[in-house]
């Protein structure tokens, strides 16, 4: 199997003002390395963004809110105003205060949602069937809850259905899970890779899924 064509999800949290701070592997750092990886897969093809956490109207569930959009390098710039930039930071009481983004009237941006994750999760595997190409998952995770739930998620998807490439925070992943029998390093789910940092290379990425898909049938 080649890697023409190959669709890239990029599954993002939304809970925190820090996440949106340029300079710290943010939600438009994590977008552009996105698209970087799409290129060399897909050129042109964009990437598909799941964004998770808590809805801003206060009207919270279990599972949060999870937001499906699409973002190409010709769109980016607008993506990145609407959906990557909180227009008010901690100093909105010096009386600056600007309409919100569009990020700020979907979600609450201060209040992590410890199982949205798994929605976003569940959002990607119902829109792998029937796919005529497996595509490259990036999942942010940002809290070590619900691992073995995780990866049986994963699992249960399909061996062949997509390459999963989890990261976050050394704190959020719990390294002590994923060293196990090297489950990071896809001796356990050879489609699943995980690594404990938020930045990451979108050529190893991109050149590893690129292995997997060629030594996967179909």
């Amino acid at each position: 199997m080649t890697s023409d064509a190959a669709p890239v999800f990029l599954v993002l949290p939304t809970s925190y003002v820090p996440y949106f701070a340029p300079g710290t592997y943010d939600v438009a750092w994590q977008v552009g390395q996105a698209l970087r990886a799409a290129d060399r897969l897909s050129p042109g093809a964009g990437v598909d963004v799941f964004l998770y956490g808590d809805p801003a109207d206060g009207d919270h569930t279990e599972e949060g809110l999870v937001v499906r959009t699409h973002v190409t390098p010709e769109s980016s710039r607008e993506w990145v105003a609407e959906w990557a930039t909180p227009s008010n930071t901690g100093l909105a009481f010096l009386g600056d205060k600007r309409p919100a983004t569009r990020v700020e009237q979907t979600f609450e941006i201060e209040n992590p949602s410890s199982r949205s994750h798994l929605e976003a999760l569940r959002r990607v595997v119902a829109a792998l069937p029937g796919r005529t190409e497996p595509p490259l998952v990036l999942l942010w995770v940002e809290t070590p809850l619900d691992q073995e739930e995780t990866v049986r998620a994963i699992r249960d998807a399909g061996e062949h259905a997509a390459f999963w490439h989890l990261f976050g925070p050394e704190d959020a992943l719990g390294t002590s899970f994923w060293i196990q029998e090297g489950l990071y390093r896809g001796r356990v789910l050879p489609q699943l890779r995980a690594s404990t940092d938020t930045g990451w290379s979108h050529r190893a990425v991109a050149r590893r899924f690129s292995r997997w898909r060629k030594r996967t049938p179909g």
